[in-house]
């Protein structure tokens, strides 16, 4: 087991350290390689971490990538957003959600119950990490992203719920006003 050290700096996290707990060779290697490309493809300032899980903001959405062992030999890199938060679980959304998973190339729709009755609807991939090559792990993250920003406002307007950034900001204290 290999423990890394990495500062909390997301989303109004304070900036206390978190340990990264590495399950195996293979799970530290694929995370280094991750943060690396990462860093490469959208900028390391723009790329933040949260307790092991990496996140980046694209419009009113939050895309997550968080690298997981398999076994001892093989570790797996997942690309996830939060599309809808507090949705109204229904048959009519769940059609929605199995009908627009027919029309995506990569990652598809979930739902997560909370235990208050009300819905998270989650865009996932998954990629084999050991093998991954930066393109690859480019254009998980740009899909999660581009369907994620695309259709949050939509549900959200069909269905109820809110963006990420929408609960988000609903956490956040208002900005203070200045009188002159």
């Amino acid at each position: 087991m290999h423990l890394i050290r990495r500062p909390r700096t997301s989303f109004g996290l304070s900036d206390r350290a978190s340990t990264m707990e590495f399950k195996s060779e293979a799970h530290k290697e694929v995370y280094e390689r991750t943060q690396e490309h990462l860093h490469a493809l959208f900028g390391e300032v723009n790329v933040k971490s949260m307790d092991g899980t990496f996140v980046l903001q694209e419009g009113s959405t939050f895309v997550y990538t968080r690298v997981f062992p398999i076994g001892e030999s093989k570790a797996g890199v997942e690309v996830f957003s939060y599309v809808v938060i507090g949705v109204t679980v229904s048959e009519e959304l769940m059609r929605y959600l199995l009908t627009y998973n027919l029309k995506l190339i990569l990652g598809g729709f979930g739902l997560a119950l909370g235990k208050d009755g009300k819905g998270t609807v989650l865009l996932t991939h998954t990629i084999l990490g050991n093998s991954m090559h930066r393109d690859e792990l480019y254009g998980s993250v740009s899909a999660i992203a581009r369907v994620a920003d695309d259709l949050d406002d939509q549900i959200v307007t069909a269905f109820g719920g809110q963006t990420a950034l929408g609960k988000l900001m609903e956490s956040q204290p208002p900005p203070e006003y200045w009188e002159e």
